[in-house]
C-alpha cells in the first residue's frame, strides 16, 4: 500500500475535526466525543447551531400588558374634607375604571398628603402599589385637619411624588399625577419649589393633571402652569369634589359576598402578621356597598387579566395576605410547610389529617364564593354601561378624563 496515499486522507481528516471542534468551542458549545474515523471515511460535519431566543423575545402575557402608574398628591387641610371622605368612597372605583382599559393595563397607584409646615404632617408618602386593599387602608386613616390660611406646601406634595416613589422608568408606561387641592403652593427658593418640581416632572414624563376645588384665582394660575407645562389636563370643582354614590341592583349582593369572602381567609404566619391581616380582611368586610362592588370589579378586572376565558371567576377577589403571612384558604398547598407555631389557631389542636381537611373545605367555599362574585361583577358592569351616565363635574370623571386623553398614545383604548 502506499504511504502517503493513506497518509494524506487521515490528516485531512484530523484537520477537519479540529477545525469543527475550535468552531463550536468559540461558540460556547462542547464539542462530543466523536468516534475514531476508519481511512478514507467521510468526514462528519458540524451541525449549524439553532439560535437561542433572547430573553427580550421571550415576553409573557402578563408583561406584554401595558402600565399605568397613578398617583394622587391630596390636599389633606381642613377645608378638603368633603373630598377627602369621597376619595376614600371611590378608589375601588376610580382604580376599577382605570383597570378596564383594553387591553386590560396593570395598574399600579400611589398617594401622596401635603399640609403645611407647623401643621401635623407636612407630607405622608405611599409607595405606587397593585396592592389597591393596603393603599385604601392609609387613604381611610387620613382625615383633613390643619390649613387655615394660605398658601399650602404643595411644592413638596409635588416633589416627593415625582422623586422619591419607584415610578415605572420605562417610556412605555403612562405616568400620570392628579394633583388636588384648594390652595396655592408657597413661594419658596429650597429644594421644594413648586416651579422647579412642575419642570422635573416634564423631564421625567409625568403627566400632571390638576385639579383645583373652589374658586382661588391664585391656585387656578399655578394649577393651569402645572398642567400645560407637562401637557395634562386642569379642571376646576366645587369644594367638595362632587362625588355622588350610584346604586345598582347589585351592590347589596356583591356587598354580602365581599363580606364572607373575607371571612373566608385563614392566614398563617408570625402572630403579629395574622393580626394585621385579620384586621384588614375585617376592613374590607365592612365597605359600604358601592365600594365593596367596585373592589371586587377590580379584582376581577386585573387578577383575571391574561389567565384566559374562564379565568375571571377563578381570580382571588379577598384580601391578600400581606406581612410575610400566608392566606391558606388562596394557598391549601402551603400548610405542608408552616411552622406549628405559625399555624392560625383554627388549626391548632387539630392532627394533620384535620388541618388538612379543613383547609380544603375553606378553600372550596371561596371559590364557590369568587365564581358567584365574578357573576355579579360581570351583571353589575353591563347594568352601568347601560344605565349610568358620568357626572361631568366630578373628581371621579375627571380623573378618568385624564387617563383616557393620554391612554390611546399607549396602546389602549376604554
Amino acid at each position: 500500500m502506499n504511504l502517503k496515499s493513506l497518509t494524506r486522507p487521515v490528516l485531512g481528516a484530523a484537520l477537519a475535526l479540529f477545525t469543527s471542534a475550535s468552531s463550536l468551542a468559540l461558540a460556547g458549545v462542547p464539542p462530543k466525543p466523536t468516534p475514531p474515523q476508519a481511512p478514507g471515511a467521510p468526514v462528519p460535519q458540524p451541525q449549524p447551531q439553532q439560535p437561542q431566543p433572547q430573553p427580550s423575545q421571550q415576553t409573557s402575557q402578563q408583561q406584554a400588558r401595558p402600565r399605568i402608574d397613578v398617583v394622587f398628591v391630596l390636599d389633606t387641610t381642613g377645608s378638603m374634607a368633603g373630598l377627602i371622605e369621597g376619595a376614600k368612597q371611590k378608589i375601588f372605583s376610580i382604580a376599577s375604571r382605570i383597570a378596564q382599559g383594553k387591553p386590560t393595563p396593570q395598574v399600579r397607584v400611589g398617594l401622596v398628603a401635603y399640609r403645611d409646615v407647623g401643621d401635623a404632617y407636612v407630607t405622608k408618602r405611599y409607595e405606587l402599589t397593585e396592592d389597591l386593599d393596603g393603599l385604601f387602608t392609609h387613604l381611610r386613616a387620613l382625615q383633613a385637619d390643619g390649613g387655615g390660611d394660605t398658601p399650602e406646601h404643595v411644592g413638596r406634595g409635588l416633589g416627593e411624588a415625582v422623586s422619591k416613589l419607584s415610578w415605572d422608568q420605562s417610556r412605555e408606561t403612562m405616568k400620570l399625577i392628579f394633583l388636588v387641592g384648594d390652595a396655592p403652593p408657597a413661594q419658596r427658593n429650597d429644594d421644594w419649589n413648586f416651579k422647579h418640581w412642575v419642570k422635573r416632572a416634564a423631564e421625567k414624563h409625568i403627566v400632571v393633571n390638576t385639579v383645583r376645588c373652589g374658586g382661588d384665582a391664585e391656585t387656578e394660575v399655578h394649577w393651569k402652569l402645572a398642567a400645560k407645562t407637562t401637557d395634562g389636563r386642569y379642571e376646576s370643582l366645587e369644594q367638595s369634589g362632587g362625588m355622588v354614590a350610584v346604586a345598582t341592583p347589585y351592590d347589596a349582593d356583591l356587598a354580602k359576598v365581599n363580606a364572607e369572602l373575607a371571612s373566608k381567609t385563614m392566614y398563617a404566619g408570625k402572630k403579629e402578621a395574622q393580626v394585621a391581616n385579620r384586621a384588614r380582611a375585617e376592613q374590607m368586610a365592612g365597605l359600604a356597598p358601592e365600594a365593596a362592588a367596585d373592589r371586587i370589579q377590580f379584582m376581577k378586572t386585573t387578577r383575571g387579566a391574561g389567565k384566559g376565558s374562564g379565568a375571571a371567576a377563578s381570580v382571588s377577589s379577598a384580601p391578600a395576605a400581606v406581612g410575610g403571612a400566608v392566606d391558606l384558604a388562596a394557598q391549601p398547598e402551603a400548610l405542608a410547610s408552616v411552622k406549628e407555631e405559625e399555624l392560625p389557631q383554627e388549626l391548632q389542636g387539630l392532627d394533620a389529617a384535620g388541618r388538612d381537611a379543613k383547609v380544603k373545605q375553606l378553600a372550596g367555599e371561596r371559590k364557590a364564593l369568587e365564581e358567584k362574585a365574578a357573576k355579579l361583577a360581570a351583571e353589575r358592569d353591563a347594568w352601568r354601561m347601560k344605565n349610568v351616565a358620568d357626572k361631568d363635574d366630578s373628581f371621579d370623571a375627571n380623573v378618568m378624563k385624564g387617563v383616557k386623553e393620554k391612554a390611546a398614545k399607549h396602546g389602549i383604548t376604554y
